[in-house]
């Protein structure tokens, strides 16, 4: 019997890396962008996706996955070039310093990287990341091997997100950010709705027991979850009337945004923009929230 790997596994091999691009090559060519998402709504909610007139958050998304494509989509998908979006609209003040741009997985190695504590990640996917404390410590050949399987990735291919496409793919060492104890500090996720903030999401222990809480406005936990059960209290960032602030003005010209921010020894960081989080397919576990979203969410925002 073949054992598959887990997704984490999957970039450490060049072999099932390679499998999975061409199993997703395959289902790209027999299946378009609307068949892809009509089966795997219908897969994961139970229920016909109804693009003609859309009621549900999760039904909205994928309508706006499938119709609302402007060039300003593709910049902010970018985790390079939204900088120059951010830069723009809030300030450079919220950017994370980058360190070092890389073309290839060739460049990943001891002498050619930053001295300080960093993240590795790329700019044209998302969730794939190896955080450096001490460069010396780190197996570079095994993560050249990652980064080149991941560089030769087309995040498309695996959600019909097509905002990732086009993307050039590169390699960012960003300035690792660390709490005074040490540790990472929260992302904190908050759901636009056009324009406006909804609901804030965190997420806990990713890398092990992953779990995740949802707040209102008045950092009230909500009574449903998102994908994740819910995890440990999460006490209010001190600034987090700022981020509401900023998250509501980036997210002004899109119908739906996800805004991420860290909040880091005193200061407010941008994370990155998500417009289809979950890949537009995530299960709250309460339907009315998935109607009383869907409700606040107006697909005639997509004219501005």
């Amino acid at each position: 019997m073949i054992k598959f790997p887990k997704k984490k596994e999957i970039f450490e091999s060049k072999f099932w890396s390679f499998l999975f691009r061409i199993y997703f090559k395959i289902e790209l060519f027999l299946e378009n962008d609307i068949f892809y998402a009509k089966k795997r709504y219908k897969k994961v909610y139970g229920r016909k996706l109804d693009l003609r007139k859309p009621q549900y958050f999760h039904e909205k998304l994928q309508w706006l996955k499938l119709y609302d494509r402007k060039d300003i989509y593709v910049q902010c998908a970018d985790k390079l070039t939204v900088r120059d979006y951010v830069r723009k609209i809030v300030g450079e003040e919220y950017l994370i310093p980058i360190l070092r741009v890389y073309e290839s997985s060739e460049e990943l190695d001891s002498g050619n990287l930053p001295e300080e504590q960093f993240i590795l990640k790329c700019n044209h996917n998302s969730g794939s990341y190896t955080i450096v404390k001490n460069k010396d410590r780190i197996d570079w050949a095994h993560q050249r091997t990652i980064f080149h399987n991941l560089l030769r990735q087309n995040y498309y291919d695996q959600g019909r997100e097509w905002q990732y496409r086009d993307i050039k793919p590169r390699i960012i060492a960003e300035k690792l950010l660390l709490n005074e104890d040490g540790s990472i500090p929260f992302d904190f996720k908050l759901f636009c709705l056009n324009g406006r903030v909804e609901l804030i999401q965190v997420d806990l222990d990713r890398e092990e027991n992953h779990t995740r809480n949802l707040y209102d406005l008045d950092w009230n936990l909500l009574p449903y979850t998102y994908c994740y059960p819910n995890g440990r209290a999460v006490k209010k960032p001190e600034r987090f009337d700022e981020m509401v602030r900023l998250a509501e003005r980036l997210s002004k010209v899109f119908p739906f945004a996800r805004v991420d921010f860290y909040y880091c020894q005193g200061k407010v960081f941008f994370g990155e923009i998500t417009f289809h989080p979950e890949g537009g397919f995530g299960v709250f576990d309460d339907d009315d929230v998935e109607l009383s979203l869907g409700k606040k969410l107006s697909l005639e925002y997509t004219n501005n």
